[in-house]
């Protein structure tokens, strides 16, 4: 499905600058790479701050800092643009900037994948994933029932491609974003750069101007079966899923990365629900305090959550933190 969009602000692209035939990159402000893709003002034709871009080392990174969040945090800075001539529009006009944009009605701004234009055998349902397999003899070495991975693989919609890669889905509102698409070992441990659904061939043919992608975070679908259970936001879909096998009292969800999906948008249907985040561990506690700042600046109103620190401080050794450890690594579940 495609719509017709009118930002204001959005990151640069190819043929933005045409004296150069790629987009620029400059140096991540988290990372330090010369990996960032800096957001743009297509009115002015100019950059916005050298922090506010998208870190495109997607699975060591993530860095996203959206005008959204730059301007909420800078609100001297949207006076500026508000005076410009054509500028600033009145809610009832039907452009949308995704600045300005309230927490619902952003169909405008993203496509969705149908259900036709993807191949039978990576739909969800597929229990022929290595990643399952882990999963399955990971519960049943602890006595527990075979039917837990399979209440896991029908509830976060898991899929698996011909090859044993695990689809980790990504729907909202009974539509699909996308699917994260990763490779494990028979140890449950990650092998290669994960790839996505939306890049597959077939489906990239489908949409020839380029696939306008907004990631929700994962298992947010379930917030709709599981009305009463307590949500736990954790980093990785795969802790998401073992923590759900072996607590399955709470509803856990995940971000995909360290700084994806802590956006207002992405955290605006958790508003009324209890909520907990898990950072994983870092060096300097720099994801838990990322977390803090960001879930203090984007989550919804009316909405009970805090961000958990066990994963801080002196509670982990800094060889842990070194190695990025989480929850599914200090349960006791061996």
């Amino acid at each position: 499905m495609k719509y017709q969009t009118n930002h204001r602000f959005r990151l640069e692209r190819k043929g933005d600058d045409p004296h150069s035939l790629t987009k620029q990159k400059y140096t991540c402000p988290a990372c330090g790479k010369k990996s960032l893709t800096r957001y743009i003002d297509t009115k002015t034709k100019t950059y916005l701050s050298e922090k506010c871009g998208r870190c495109d080392r997607l699975n060591n990174c993530a860095y996203h800092y959206t005008p959204r969040e730059y301007f909420q945090d800078h609100p001297e800075e949207k006076e500026k643009y508000k005076n410009k001539e054509d500028v600033w529009r009145d809610k009832a006009v039907s452009h949308r900037w995704d600045w300005l944009g309230d927490e619902k009605g952003f169909d405008a701004v993203f496509d969705c994948i149908p259900k036709e234009i993807i191949p039978k055998a990576y739909l969800w349902g597929n229990s022929d994933s290595v990643f399952f397999l882990w999963l399955r003899s990971l519960f049943n070495t602890n006595a527990i029932e075979d039917s837990v991975a399979m209440r896991v693989l029908r509830d976060y919609a898991l899929g698996a491609t011909p090859d044993g890669r695990v689809l980790f889905y990504q729907i909202q509102d009974r539509r699909i974003r996308t699917a994260k698409i990763m490779d494990y070992d028979p140890s449950g441990h990650r092998r290669k750069v994960p790839s996505w659904l939306h890049n597959l061939p077939g489906i990239k043919e489908y949409y020839p101007g380029g696939f306008r992608l907004r990631q929700c975070l994962f298992g947010i679908h379930l917030l709709f079966k599981y009305p009463e259970k307590m949500v736990a936001v954790v980093e990785a879909e795969k802790t998401a899923c073992v923590m759900a096998g072996f607590y399955p009292d709470t509803l856990w969800l995940a971000t995909g990365g360290a700084t994806v999906n802590l956006n207002a948008d992405s955290l605006a249907p958790l508003k009324g629900r209890r909520v907990v985040f898990y950072p994983d561990a870092s060096p300097e506690d720099k994801i838990y305090k990322d977390w803090q700042r960001r879930t203090a600046l984007n989550m919804p109103t009316s909405t009970s959550y805090q961000v958990d620190d066990s994963l801080t401080g002196s509670k982990v050794s800094e060889t842990d933190k070194e190695k990025g450890i989480d929850l599914v690594d200090i349960i006791n579940y061996r």
